[in-house]
């Protein structure tokens, strides 16, 4: 009875794995690119996804994003231009998809900041009840979006601060935002969740000593600096097909994971690395889709044919649960093995 308890759970789990859509490796696959700074591969990936996804808006979006975020690390202004130029043509495919949507007016408020930026003198005035709209426009559509609320903050105290008027009224409404941040839940993993961290650091600027603002400092620096997993399954019985990975928290275990990815595999091994894992207890599930069928295979007994295994790498006496798997990340990166 355990056996077969135990076999069905592996099938299950083999299908949670599986049921990632293409769209979510790839988007994955993305965001990891932009955390290790490899922005054109990020790029590259967004705009195949944005290819096949047509209405979808957040490959577009995340196009946008990353272009208009690069320019500030630029010195060339041609440069500068082009890639802003990409921006605004990304997020108009992405309006096109899903117009009246807060957080694309937002983004255009950004890549607006980012063409003042580049030029203050010439844009700076032309440009700046354009961009207060936009801000506008995102709070009236969506009042719980706080990127549209602080972003908006940021950019009238930019104004004050040309003019050497006092800050410390911006400093209050910005400081506000946070528990908009601290309460906004993205429709998914891939949806806008970002600037908390900027807010942040804008309000040391405003001399914030406030226990609440020092506390989340912390929380945002240990998420900037990233917190990596780095998972070796070191046994693989051949090099055909791929490995498969899934994180699970204790909510989530055997349902959908947090995070799933896929490695080749090499003489025998593979791995992988989860980037910026908060602080917590996880497990992770993997097994080898040697055929590449995105499925765990049987044999005709209902027994596995691939191999699988799990974090602690547990000798199992009945179905996998959470507590014989789990482990604890805390604030520093880990290295872990699985071994089948």
């Amino acid at each position: 009875m355990i056996r077969l308890v135990t076999v069905l759970v592996i099938f299950l789990v083999s299908q949670v794995i599986a049921s990632q859509t293409k769209f979510e490796q790839g988007m994955q696959k993305a965001f990891t690119l932009m955390a290790q700074n490899k922005n054109d591969e990020a790029a590259n990936a967004f705009e195949r996804i944005a290819q096949v996804e047509t209405d979808n808006w957040l490959p577009y979006y995340n196009l946008a994003l990353l272009k208009a975020r690069t320019t500030f690390q630029m010195a060339d202004k041609k440069k500068v231009a082009v890639e802003i130029k990409a921006a605004e043509e990304f997020a108009d495919k992405a309006a096109a998809i899903s117009p009246d949507n807060s957080e694309i007016y937002v983004l255009k408020a950004f890549i607006n900041v980012a063409k003042i930026v580049m030029d203050p003198m010439t844009n700076g005035a032309s440009l700046s009840p354009e961009t207060i709209a936009f801000y506008q426009k995102a709070i009236a559509l969506d009042k719980s979006n706080p990127r549209a609320h602080s972003g908006l903050v940021e950019f009238e105290m930019g104004g004050a601060r040309y003019f050497n008027q006092d800050l410390s009224p911006y400093c209050k409404r910005l400081k506000a935002t946070i528990a908009l941040y601290d309460n906004f839940k993205p429709a998914s993993k891939f949806h806008p969740n970002w600037g908390k961290e900027w807010v942040v650091g804008v309000l040391k600027e405003c001399g914030s000593d406030d226990e609440a603002a020092e506390e989340v400092d912390q929380e945002v620096t240990e998420k900037v600096e990233g917190i990596i997993l780095t998972v070796n399954v070191p046994n693989v019985t051949s090099d055909k097909g791929v490995l498969r990975f899934a994180l699970y928290d204790k909510a989530t275990f055997m349902k959908t994971p947090l995070d799933g990815q896929v490695a080749k595999i090499k003489d025998g091994a593979a791995s992988i690395e989860l980037n910026n894992v908060a602080p917590g207890e996880y497990a992770i599930i993997c097994y080898h889709d040697g055929n590449n069928n995105d499925a765990l295979d049987y044999d005709e007994n209902g027994m596995p044919k691939e191999d699988w295994g799990m974090t602690n790498n547990p000798v199992l006496m009945g179905p996998p649960t959470f507590d014989i798997a789990k482990f604890t990340v805390e604030n520093k990166s880990l290295d872990l093995t699985i071994k089948f």
